[in-house]
């Protein structure tokens, strides 16, 4: 199976003048904004980021409320039963959105008729990573090491992007290794300095003072560029793997039949702060590239990632649970 492309063309929303309605009292009291995944995860990090400066020109705190669990089908069941008020946001990812109706036989929520789109907000490359000691120095030699020993190794997976890229990377290769599932990214990672598992494909942001303090190695990213947080690691792509090129995102939901006031202003004041270069700079930190989007465009994006993620399943072999 040749590794599927992703697809997306990131979008960097146009600031539009906001609706007068959009400026009214809203909000009235502290906003909740369920992650759908554990603290010190990458879509933590980027929902305190901007929560703190949502919290800063909507003039009322956002309280990060932490749900892990199902691959952050816990948290996205939790988001979807809220009262839409427009007080409950949500920050989710490719996982809660495209793949997990594509992984679970009963998510408990429905990623299009639930939720009412915001804005994205990251489009973020994946690492193939392992231990500092890990005999393999690039994706060739990587690839030989396991090859030999199959079956032998374990890889940990913490979100779909995860999975669905060490799938890819076995599909492309011919590996075959153990899988060991984990609530999240920072618990898998945890794992990986301890030696319990071998390697991962992940997201990078939990795994960068790891990286820095040379304990952990990227071996190769999976997009078709190189990313400015590693500019002297090569891609799959350029190690032989052609046409490789997988990415996950972080996007940003009210509860279905939220008020369109709220939607709008937190649309418009996402754009504002994705546009900094503040926000360039603090997410080039995390691997991850800044880029929101309209409304409409995430709800488009969304529907046609649900059909990738249908093919992605189905090519890989990944049997709903």
């Amino acid at each position: 199976m040749r590794p599927t492309r992703r697809g997306l063309a990131p979008l960097a929303a146009t600031l539009l003048p906001l609706p007068a309605a959009a400026q009214d009292a809203w909000p009235s009291r502290p906003l909740r904004a369920i992650v759908a995944f554990p603290a010190g995860s990458g879509t933590d990090t980027l929902a305190r980021f901007y929560g703190e400066r949502l919290g800063r020109v909507l003039g009322q705190a956002v309280l990060v409320e932490n749900i892990g669990g199902a691959n952050g089908a816990i948290a996205a069941r939790a988001a979807a039963r809220a009262a839409p008020d427009g007080h409950t946001l949500f920050f989710g990812t490719v996982s809660t959105h495209a793949a997990n109706p594509n992984l679970m036989r009963d998510p408990g929520y429905d990623p299009v008729e639930d939720f009412a789109p915001v804005s994205l907000i990251s489009v973020n490359a994946l690492g193939l990573l392992v231990r500092a000691d890990f005999p393999a120095r690039d994706l060739r030699e990587f690839t030989a090491h396991a090859l030999a020993r199959p079956g032998q190794l374990n890889h940990g997976v913490g979100n779909a992007g995860g999975i669905a890229g060490a799938h890819l990377l076995a599909a492309a290769t011919g590996i075959r290794a153990e899988q060991v599932a984990y609530r999240g990214t920072p618990a898998a990672v945890a794992d990986l300095l301890g030696g319990r598992i071998q390697y991962m494909v992940v997201d990078l942001g939990p795994a960068v003072e790891h990286l820095r303090a040379g304990t952990l190695r990227v071996l190769a990213v999976t997009t078709a560029q190189r990313i400015a947080l590693l500019p002297d690691v090569p891609t799959m792509q350029e190690q032989g793997l052609a046409g490789f090129d997988f990415a996950s995102w972080n996007a940003v939901w009210m509860p279905a039949r939220s008020p369109q006031a709220a939607v709008a202003r937190l649309n418009w004041e996402i754009v504002a702060i994705g546009g900094t270069e503040e926000a360039r700079r603090f997410m080039a930190t995390m691997g991850v590239a800044s880029s929101t989007s309209t409304p409409d465009w995430l709800a488009a994006h969304v529907r046609q990632d649900l059909a990738r993620w249908a093919r992605i399943a189905a090519d890989a072999g990944m049997a709903k649970e």
